[in-house]
This record gives structure tokens, C-alpha cells and sequence, in this order.
């Protein structure tokens, strides 16, 4: 783990989402006892190591994320 922890090589992500969406991120976090920052460090790791196809719990979330980005397109 040690050599995607190097202070030196950490990037900023930056997303404007919905405040449903950010409740969710902190109360799920809250109640596990860790950060947001670390739930997207193990996040982003796991879908760099993603199967092509991905696993079906990835795939309903595509989709849902699909109709996320159709919504806001629309609205611009």
C-alpha cells in the first residue's frame, strides 16, 4: 500500500454533486468510523483494478451514473 501513499503523488478531486449525495457520503463514512478520503482513495483503486465487464453491482451504478450525466447535459 505504501507506494500509492506517497504524500508526493497525491492528487486533489474535486466533484459538485447533490446535497443527497454528499449526506450520503458522510453518514455512510460517519458510521464506519472512516474519512471520505479514504473511502475514495480505496474507491479509486478498486475501479482501476475493475474487470471489463464490471461486476454487476458496478453495473447498475453505470447505469444510474449514465442518467446522472444525461440530466445535467440537458441543463446546460
Amino acid at each position: 500500500m505504501a507506494e500509492f501513499d506517497d504524500p508526493e503523488t497525491r492528487e486533489v478531486l474535486s466533484a459538485k454533486i447533490s446535497s443527497y449525495a454528499v449526506a450520503g457520503w458522510r453518514d455512510f463514512c460517519a458510521r464506519h468510523g472512516i474519512t471520505i478520503t479514504a473511502m475514495l482513495e480505496i474507491a479509486g483503486r478498486e475501479l482501476a483494478e475493475e474487470s471489463d465487464p464490471p461486476i454487476k453491482a458496478r453495473q447498475s451504478m453505470i447505469k444510474k451514473a449514465r442518467k446522472v450525466d444525461l440530466q445535467r447535459r440537458k441543463r446546460k
